[in-house]
């Protein structure tokens, strides 16, 4: 039943800025540099998301990940949004469609193999939202850390994935 006032939902533009807006994510990678139990609250809300995202790079259909390197050691760039993931390429100017980001975004599981895959290219890990206050790791821990912090996992007991 309507109130009678029209219900609009939200453009593309305005769910990317709500994407930008400070998380509980944000809280947690900061408060983890200096409290590990921080950091595990992190990793449950990060393994507990839907989808990450990553910038594309190249050309269809060869288009991959974005990869920085960070302290001599190349990661791929994951985000936990999409809005993110849109200003970080508008950031560095990775434009491949006409002036337009390309954003991939997979189910988690899917993200974690397709970025294990990557190790034998010569990535080493992993960067969440670098921008924005950043947290990693090595690509080795990867489907370790997702069996003990994913939904319904030890590591995930006490998290609530939407704060």
């Amino acid at each position: 039943m309507s109130d009678g006032t029209p219900s609009t939902a939200p453009t593309e533009s305005e769910r990317l800025a709500a994407d930008l807006l400070p998380s509980r994510m944000d809280e947690l990678a900061l408060a983890g540099r200096t409290e590990n139990s921080k950091l595990n609250e992190l990793w449950a809300a990060a393994f507990a998301l839907p989808k990450w995202y990553f910038v594309g790079q190249g050309n269809f259909p060869l288009v991959r990940p974005a990869a920085v390197v960070v302290d001599k050691r190349p990661f791929v760039m994951a985000f936990t949004a999409k809005g993110r993931a849109h200003e970080y390429a508008l950031a560095k100017n990775i434009l491949p469609i006409v002036g337009k980001p390309s954003i991939l975004s997979f189910p988690v599981k899917s993200a974690i193999r397709h970025i294990v895959g990557l190790q034998s290219a010569g990535i080493f890990g992993v960067m969440f939202d670098e921008h924005r206050g950043g947290w990693c790791i090595p690509i080795e821990r990867l489907p370790g850390m997702f069996e003990h912090f994913k939904v319904g996992a030890p590591g995930s007991e006490g998290v609530d994935p939407k704060a």
